[in-house]
């Protein structure tokens, strides 16, 4: 083996060998080292071919040929190449409509004609919205793991108001009782709550929205009419109504409130719960979510939706990164928003969540302005789970009557008065009074509206639908069509809407100032720190020698400043004798 193993290696090297039984010889006598020869020299024919490639590529016409061949191949390339990206982005829409479309379908054409002579058709394409089917269910895999604490909140009373606070008038937060994070996500449904009546909801696709009434509304909303208005109201079992996104099928894409395609595919992927949060006009400063648990910053993604201006503030100030992350918050930039009011534009993610993501089974809404410090899921089972609900939101801390905020609002300067004015009295015409106890168990006509806690299904989604219509038919200030949009649906249908204590609100977000208030704010005032004065203290000092020599004297030595009220001492600071100058402190 040693000899093999040597032998190979020689050979491998071109060493000469030994003829073996003329093995090694051939026909004409050669040995087999002869190949390697005319190897050598194949080598040698290539070193005299590249010095005359040289002098060939030398002459100015040949390097001038070479170079044009590549800048038209650099520009061939640069051609398929931006080919190749708008047919890979066409790629990623298509299968994203694809994956789209199991929820969102085109369906029937609606054909209307105004004269039999007339061949002129408008076509009115509608997209079908289905129930999400496909889910993955955090608390199916943990039930009947957890011990059951049912009996944790049963007995929980609000306890009595504190007394008062000349310092702090305003409403405060009260105790709430949360089930632990475990035991809450244990309590998620295991199946979609029931939709009473309504169970199909298509909405309106129009190309071209045309005016035909003298109101406000935009685009964007598809300027519905009274008519279809008030046929939106008549709960069926399959609906057809009007809630924003009307130029395209894919709310985000083509129809103004645009987001770019990889946000569109993140927007798709199927949750059982999100928080989503915005932030138009570089309003508010994006406020960090705090006491989040494990399981909810693994299983539940957190969305702020922001505009171009507000970006570009993120990133002049570095807050944005390149992965589009604050902290928790995954960023979405809005394009072509649909409003000049930020405000307005706003309420295009906080009222229709539902079709910005269409496989999401429960959302969390809360301003920008507000900071999340309780569990997401300790706040689903406690306004909806624990109380079979299908929405959830606080009541106003002050007012209970929609007149009475129609005229705060106006003091304040939220709106154009005449505009809320026009608003209320269209209400009042169609039958809106004053609150009273008669619509018990109802509890307030008037919401704080920055937080909303949802399950998506077909009732709650045309609520928030027709709560948007009127927000982009009247003004953008959504206490005020609350309760009118809430009482039509709830006389024809067994559905309510479960409103909590503004107090129980302010226990699990802290509310913020809005930008422009921070930024006009007066630096706050330094702490004035009091000093306890020390008193002063004497020490023996040795006099030069006198008369006396025996003689020392005492002298006050770090004599502090007396303040304000301090009586004066009687003892003279400095000696009159000049010429002693050991008794004189400087």
């Amino acid at each position: 083996m040693t000899g093999v193993s040597l032998d190979l290696r020689t050979q491998s090297y071109g060493s000469p060998q030994q003829p073996q039984n003329g093995l090694l010889q051939t026909q004409n006598g050669f040995t087999a080292r002869k190949p390697s020869r005319v190897s050598l020299s194949g080598s040698r024919e290539k070193d005299k071919f590249l010095p005359f490639l040289c002098r060939y590529l030398s002459r100015k016409k040949i390097v001038m040929m070479i170079l044009a061949s590549f800048a038209l191949m650099a520009f061939l390339s640069g051609f398929f190449t931006a080919n190749r990206e708008d047919a890979s982005e066409s790629t990623i829409f298509n299968h994203f409509s694809d994956a789209y479309n199991t929820s969102l379908q085109f369906s029937r054409t609606f054909h209307s004609q105004k004269d039999d002579n007339s061949d002129i058709q408008s076509m009115l394409s509608v997209c079908e919205e289905n129930p999400p089917t496909h889910h993955s269910f955090v608390a199916s895999d943990s039930t009947g793991s957890i011990p059951s604490h049912s009996n944790l909140c049963q007995n929980f009373a609000f306890p009595p108001p504190p007394p008062g606070d000349r310092r702090r008038p305003g409403p405060r937060p009260c105790p709430v009782c949360y089930l632990p994070v475990e035991e809450a996500m244990a309590s998620m449904p295991r199946t979609t709550s029931v939709s009473p009546v309504l169970q199909h909801l298509t909405y309106f696709h129009e190309e071209t929205s045309i005016k035909t009434e003298p109101h406000e509304g935009s685009d964007f909303g598809g300027y519905p009419s009274i008519k279809q208005r008030n046929e939106s109201f008549d709960i069926k079992e399959s609906m057809t109504v009007h809630c924003g996104f009307v130029k395209g099928c894919r709310p985000g894409y083509k129809t103004g409130f645009d987001i770019d395609v990889s946000d569109l595919v993140e927007l798709e992927q199927s949750h059982d719960v999100i928080v989503a949060s915005a932030i138009f006009g570089n309003y508010d400063v994006i406020q960090q979510p705090t006491k989040i648990s494990e399981a909810a910053s693994k299983n539940i993604p957190f969305y702020m939706f922001i505009d171009e201006e507000t970006e570009e503030y993120m990133r002049n100030s570095s807050s944005l990164d390149y992965r589009m992350k604050v902290g928790l918050w995954r960023i979405i930039v809005v394009h072509n928003v649909p409003y000049m009011d930020s405000r307005r534009n706003g309420k295009v993610p906080k009222l229709l969540l539902h079709r910005l993501f269409p496989n999401v089974r429960y959302s969390i809404w809360i301003d920008g302005k507000l900071q999340l410090v309780v569990d997401p899921y300790q706040l689903l089972e406690r306004f909806l789970w624990r109380h079979n609900a299908t929405f959830a939101i606080s009541k106003h801390y002050r007012r209970f009557d929609v007149f009475d905020e129609a005229e705060a609002n106006k003091a304040a300067g939220k709106y154009d008065n005449a505009s809320i004015d026009y608003q209320i009295n269209f209400y009042r015409n169609e039958g809106l009074t004053p609150y009273s106890d008669a619509k018990l168990p109802i509890i307030s006509d008037v919401p704080e509206g920055c937080v909303i806690i949802r399950e998506h299904i077909p009732i709650t989604n045309l609520f928030t639908c027709l709560w948007f219509n009127e927000v982009d038919r009247f003004t953008s200030r959504d206490q005020l069509s609350f309760s009118t949009v809430r009482d039509k649906i709830m006389s024809q249908v067994n559905w309510s809407i479960n409103m909590f204590m503004d107090c129980e609100r302010r226990n699990f977000v802290i509310q913020a100032y809005h930008r422009d208030l921070l930024e006009h704010m007066p630096p706050p005032a330094p702490k004035i720190i009091s000093i306890k004065r020390a008193r002063p203290v004497t020490v023996p000092v040795p006099m030069r020698r006198g008369n006396d020599s025996s003689t020392k004297s005492l002298v006050k030595k770090n004599v502090v400043k007396r303040g304000k009220g301090e009586r004066r001492s009687r003892s003279r600071r400095h000696s009159k004798n000049p010429g002693n100058r050991d008794n004189t402190i400087i």
